[in-house]
Order: structure tokens, then C-alpha cells, then sequence
């Protein structure tokens, strides 16, 4: 087997460790992304209950201004009662103040829902509080224990890509290159052994003169069919 067969090899080696680090890492996103978009979920009802709270708590505010202002107008009806000198005066304040009264019997009943509302609200967030937090503490050591392999693997990854490069300079440029090219497409393997009278990827069969010839020499090929670098292994 010639040498630059030997060090393809040997760096072909490497990628596939490579390869395998670098899927073990593209692994852990998706578990950021499950913890991430379980903490935005309580997050965003969190916010859902807060804005209807806010809301609830002005309806609150502008109901009991209006049940004082018209309190109000029912004092001030009241003492013109005690100032009437005719029956048409007399007549016109009771009215306005039954219409008052009417009016503030009708506000202090939807206060009273406001209310209900307001309490059912406030527990709601109160629990989205409490479950956001839970849910921060429990990501904790989730996140922690990625973190610790994320910084583990790229480690590896660093020191194997070290190597690896340590490697590709004992390859002839041109097969290097071509090697690459193939190995970018199929992603870590590009060069396989020929198995018995075809190809080792794509199990395409070979011409006997281009066996032959690869054999004798310890030659690399290109299969026709894949695009793989093919070779004898002794």
C-alpha cells in the first residue's frame, strides 16, 4: 500500500472521530432548545397574566372613581332636598338622585366581578411566578450538565483537529483536495477499500484493467457510479 494511501487513511480516521464529535455536539442544541422553549412557554403566560392583571386593576381604578363620583352626586342631591321651596324642585333632585343610586347600584356590581376576576387573575400569575421559578431551578443543572459536555467535546474536537492537521501534510495536495471535496459531500468517509470486485460504498463493480491496475500499483481511483476514492487493502 503505497505511503500517501497510508496517511489518506490515517487523516480519514481522524475525520470520522471527528465527525462523530461534531454530531454528538449538533446533539445538545436541540436539548438547549427543548429547555429553552419549555422556560419561554411559562414565560409568555406569565406575561398573559400579568397584562390581565394590569388591565383588570384599571377597570378597578376608573369603576371606583366613577362609584365616587356619582356617591358624590347623590350627596350633593341630597342636601339641595333640604333646600327645595317647590314640588317641581323637589321632584327633579329625587329623580336624579334615584338615577344616581341606580347608577352606583349598577358600577358597585361590576366592581364586584372586577374583582373575581381580578383575584382568579393575580392567583393565576401568582402560580406562573412560582412554576417559572421551579422551572429556572430545575434547568439549572440541565443546562449545567450541557454546558459541561458542550466545553468537554469542543476540547476534543480541538485536539483531534490538531491531529488531524498534523496528519493531512504527509498527503500529496491534489489527493488531499480531491479527498476533501468528497469527503464534504458525504460527510467524514470519502475513501473506501474495494470489496472483492467492486466498490466498497456503492458496491458498483469494476473493470478488471482498472482492478488490476489499481493493484499492481496501489494506485487510488475514483468510482464512476459514487465519486468515492476506491482502494486495494492489503
Amino acid at each position: 500500500m503505497q505511503q500517501e494511501l497510508v496517511a489518506l487513511l490515517a487523516v480519514q480516521a481522524d475525520d470520522i472521530e471527528i465527525h462523530a464529535l461534531e454530531e454528538r455536539l449538533a446533539l445538545l442544541q436541540p436539548r438547549l432548545k427543548e429547555l429553552d422553549q419549555r422556560k419561554a412557554r411559562i414565560a409568555a403566560d406569565l406575561e398573559r397574566a400579568q397584562t390581565t392583571v394590569t388591565a383588570e386593576e384599571k377597570k378597578q381604578a376608573f369603576l371606583r372613581e366613577k362609584i365616587a363620583e356619582h356617591k358624590g352626586l347623590i350627596d350633593r342631591n341630597q342636601a339641595q332636598m333640604d333646600a327645595v321651596k317647590t314640588m317641581r324642585q323637589a321632584t327633579a333632585a329625587v329623580a336624579q338622585m334615584e338615577e344616581a343610586k341606580r347608577i352606583v347600584a349598577t358600577e358597585e356590581s361590576e366592581l364586584v366581578a372586577i374583582l373575581r376576576r381580578l383575584d382568579e387573575a393575580r392567583a393565576a400569575m401568582y402560580g406562573f411566578e412560582a412554576a417559572l421559578e421551579a422551572c429556572t431551578t430545575e434547568q439549572a443543572e440541565a443546562r449545567a450538565e450541557v454546558a459541561t459536555e458542550q466545553t468537554t467535546l469542543e476540547g476534543e474536537l480541538t485536539t483531534m483537529r490538531a491531529k488531524r492537521a498534523e496528519k493531512a501534510v504527509h498527503v500529496p495536495a491534489g489527493l488531499l483536495g480531491k479527498y476533501d471535496k468528497i469527503r464534504v459531500r458525504r460527510r467524514a468517509r470519502a475513501a473506501w477499500a474495494i470489496n472483492g470486485t467492486a466498490c466498497g460504498a456503492c458496491d458498483t463493480a469494476i473493470p478488471m484493467q482498472r482492478r488490476n491496475q489499481m493493484s499492481s500499483v496501489g494506485g487510488i481511483d475514483v468510482c464512476e457510479a459514487c465519486g468515492v476514492l476506491m482502494y486495494f487493502a492489503e
